[in-house]
C-alpha cells in the first residue's frame, strides 16, 4: 500500500511557508514531474489538494486531481478522487492522441505487428516488455490501424486509478505536458482570465 505519509512530512512545513516560485501554502513533488501539493486554506489547512498546476486552483474544480487530510500520516486509503478531474482528464488525452503530442505512444502503434486496440499504460508502473500492464495502471485504449491511431476510439479504462500503491498518475510524455496545458486553460477560464469553452 502506498503511503504518502514521507511525501507528506516533508511537504507540509513548506506547504505553511512562502515561496519565490510557487504560492504560499504550496509545494512541488520533487519525485514527480508535474505534482504540487496545496494546502486549503493556505493559513490553517483543511485539507490539501493534489494538482498538476503549481497554483492552487478553486477548492472545487476540475484541475484539481483529489484532496488528502493535512495529516503526516495520511496515505493512499486517505485520497479522495475529484471525479470533475478524470472526465476532462480523459477529454484531454483523446484530444492529445487526435493531435499525435506523444511521441512514445506514436511509436508503439507505429510498431504494432497489426490492426487492433492498443493500451495507453501509466508510467508510474511500466510492465515488462510484451506484458500488459495492471488494470489499475491502464490509462484506456485506442485503435490502431495501419499503424496509426485512430484517436475517435479512444475509451477510459474502466479501471484505472489516479493514485495506486506505485504513486500518483504519471502520463507518456507529450501526453502529460498536454493535459497540463489544457489545465492551465481550464484554471484561466474558472478564474474568469480567458474563455474556456472548448473544455
Amino acid at each position: 500500500m502506498l503511503s504518502l505519509a514521507p511525501r507528506l512530512r516533508a511537504a507540509l512545513p513548506r506547504l505553511a511557508r512562502a515561496s519565490s516560485t510557487l504560492a504560499p501554502g504550496s509545494t512541488r513533488d520533487p519525485e514527480h514531474p508535474h505534482l504540487h501539493y496545496h494546502a486549503q486554506p493556505p493559513a490553517a489547512p483543511a485539507r490539501i489538494t493534489l494538482s498538476l498546476l503549481p497554483t492552487p486552483s478553486a477548492p472545487h474544480s476540475r484541475c484539481v486531481l483529489g484532496y488528502l487530510p493535512p495529516l503526516a500520516d495520511a496515505g493512499l486509503g486517505d485520497f479522495v478522487e475529484n471525479p470533475r478531474f478524470r472526465e476532462l482528464l480523459h477529454r484531454a488525452i483523446k484530444d492529445g492522441l487526435a493531435k499525435g503530442v506523444s511521441e512514445s505512444v506514436e511509436f508503439e502503434a507505429g510498431t504494432r505487428p497489426g490492426d487492433g486496440y492498443m493500451h495507453i499504460t501509466d508510467e508510474r508502473a511500466i510492465p515488462p516488455a510484451g506484458r500488459i500492464g495492471e488494470t489499475e495502471d491502464i490509462v484506456g485504449s485506442v485503435f490502431v490501424e495501419g499503424g496509426k491511431i485512430v484517436a475517435s476510439t479512444y475509451e477510459p479504462g474502466p479501471g484505472y486509478r489516479l493514485v495506486t500503491g506505485h504513486g500518483v498518475m504519471t502520463l507518456p510524455r507529450g501526453l502529460d505536458e498536454h493535459v497540463v496545458g489544457v489545465l492551465r486553460e481550464i484554471d484561466a477560464a474558472e478564474r474568469g482570465e480567458v474563455d474556456g469553452e472548448q473544455w
